[in-house]
C-alpha cells in the first residue's frame, strides 16, 4: 500500500503480550512494593492485574480483599475487586462490594454501570428504570438487552440506529437492528445486515504446526494442556453454556501447543482481514487499529451445548476443533456449530436462516461477533474440545 492508502486499508496491529517470566517478575516486584508500602493503592492494582494475566483469579481477589481491608475508602482498589468478583461469576460479592464503592463515590459511572450490570445478571431487570440504563446502553451488552425487551421492536430499532450512528459497527446493537427489522417484517434489509454467505463466514482446516509430527499429536497436546489447566471450571453465570466445562484464563505457563494455535489463530485473521479488504467489505470499516485476540476452551459432554448469543466485545469471532465425537460407524462429528441461530424465545424467525457446522477437528470458523450462534448437543459419549475466541480493541485500538 502506498502512502496515499485510506486508513481502512492498513493492517490492524495486534498488541504486544508480555511473556510469562515478564508477569511473574511484575508480580514479585508490586508483592514486594505492597510489603514495604501496603497504603500505596497502586500497588496493589499491579499485583492484582499481573496475578489475574497468569490466571491466578483466586490469589488475585485474595489480595485485593486483603486491600479493601486495610483501604477502605480506596475506590479504585473497590472498583478492581468488583470487576475481578464480576469476571469470576461472584455476583453477590461483588455486588456487596460495588455498593461500597457507589457509597463513596456516588456519581462514578465505573461503579453505576457495574450495578446495574450485577442487577441484570441476578434477575432484577424487572425492577430497573430504563432511563436510568441510558448512559451505559454503548457499554453493556446486559443493559441494551434489558432495554430492548421493555421498548419492542420499534423502539429498539430507533434505539440502535441512534447507537450506531454514534458507535458504528457496534457489535450488539447491530444484531438487535437486524433482529427488531426481521420482527417488524423487513426482511431484505436485515439479510443485509446478517448474511451466512460468501466472505463472512470462512472455514479453515489448519495443519499441524511446526514441531508437531501430524495434525492429531498436535491436537493430542492440545487437549491435554485445555483438561490440564488449572482455570478450567464449570457454571458460569450468565454465559451461553450449559453442562460444560470452560477456561477462564487459557495461556498458561508451559502450555507450548496453545501458544503454537494462537499464533496460528492471528496468521488466520490477519488472512481474512486481507479478503474482507479485497472484497470492499463494510466488516472492514468497523476493525479495531490495535487488537488482540481473547480466547478460551470449552469442553462439552454429551449434553453440552450453547444457547443463542453474540459476542458483544468482539469484531471478529471464531472457534477452533480440537476434538469431537463420531460414533463407531457415523460419517459425521457430533455437536454442529448452529451460525445464524436466533434463539427459539424470537418472536418470529429471523429471514437469514442458520447454517450448520460440522466439529471436525482440525477446523477454523471465522465470523462477524454480531452473528448470532449456537451449538448442539453431541447426545453420544466423548468430549467436544474447542478454543473460542474474540478479535477485540485493545484500550489504543478502538475504531
Amino acid at each position: 500500500m502506498g502512502e496515499d492508502a485510506p486508513a481502512w486499508a492498513l493492517g490492524m496491529q495486534w498488541e504486544s503480550e508480555l511473556s510469562f517470566e515478564q508477569l511473574h517478575g511484575a508480580v514479585e516486584l508490586a508483592r514486594h512494593g505492597a510489603r514495604l508500602d501496603p497504603n500505596t493503592p497502586g500497588n496493589w492494582l499491579v499485583l492484582s492485574h499481573a496475578l489475574a494475566k497468569l490466571g491466578k483469579f483466586e490469589e488475585a481477589t485474595g489480595c485485593l480483599r486483603d486491600a479493601v481491608a486495610l483501604l477502605p475508602r480506596a475506590f479504585e482498589v473497590r472498583i478492581r475487586l468488583v470487576e475481578i468478583l464480576f469476571d469470576q461469576d461472584s455476583f453477590d460479592e461483588a455486588l456487596l462490594h460495588v455498593e461500597q464503592a457507589l457509597a463513596l463515590a456516588p456519581d462514578e459511572a465505573r461503579a453505576k454501570r457495574f450495578h446495574l450490570d450485577l442487577l441484570a445478571l441476578m434477575g432484577a431487570h424487572q425492577n430497573l428504570d430504563i432511563a436510568k440504563l441510558s448512559a451505559f446502553l454503548t457499554d453493556s451488552a446486559h443493559l441494551l438487552n434489558v432495554a430492548a425487551k421493555s421498548l419492542g421492536s420499534a423502539g429498539t430499532l430507533e434505539l440502535c440506529e441512534s447507537i450506531l450512528a454514534e458507535r458504528p459497527g457496534h457489535t450488539c446493537a447491530t444484531y438487535l437492528k437486524a433482529l427488531s427489522l426481521a420482527q417488524l417484517g423487513a426482511a431484505e434489509e436485515a439479510c443485509r445486515i446478517i448474511s451466512l454467505t460468501g466472505r463472512l463466514i470462512d472455514i479453515y482446516e489448519l495443519p499441524a504446526p511446526p514441531g508437531y509430527s501430524d495434525g492429531a499429536s498436535f491436537r493430542h497436546a492440545l487437549a491435554e494442556e485445555i483438561r490440564q489447566n488449572p482455570t478450567l471450571v464449570g457454571d458460569h453465570k450468565g454465559k451461553a453454556a450449559h453442562a460444560s466445562l470452560q477456561t477462564r484464563s487459557l495461556r498458561q505457563p508451559g502450555a507450548v501447543a496453545v501458544e503454537a494455535l494462537l499464533r496460528q489463530i492471528r496468521q488466520a485473521i490477519d488472512a481474512y482481514e486481507q479478503r474482507l479488504i479485497e472484497a470492499d467489505e463494510e466488516l472492514i470499516l468497523h476493525r479495531p487499529r490495535c487488537a488482540r485476540v481473547e480466547p478460551w476452551a470449552m469442553v462439552c459432554g454429551g449434553d453440552g451445548r450453547q444457547s443463542s448469543h453474540v459476542h458483544p466485545r468482539g469484531w471478529v469471532t471464531g472457534v477452533y476443533y480440537v476434538s469431537a465425537p463420531r460414533p463407531d460407524g457415523a460419517n459425521a462429528y457430533r455437536g454442529p456449530l448452529l451460525i445464524g441461530a436466533a434463539g427459539t424465545k424470537q418472536t418470529v424467525k429471523p429471514p437469514w436462516g442458520t447454517r450448520e457446522i460440522e466439529p471436525v477437528p482440525g477446523r477454523l470458523v471465522l465470523f462477524p461477533s454480531y452473528v448470532p450462534h449456537s451449538t448442539l448437543p453431541s447426545g453420544v459419549a466423548g468430549d467436544r474440545i474447542s478454543i473460542a475466541f474474540d478479535v477485540v480493541a485493545t484500550a489504543s485500538g478502538q475504531a
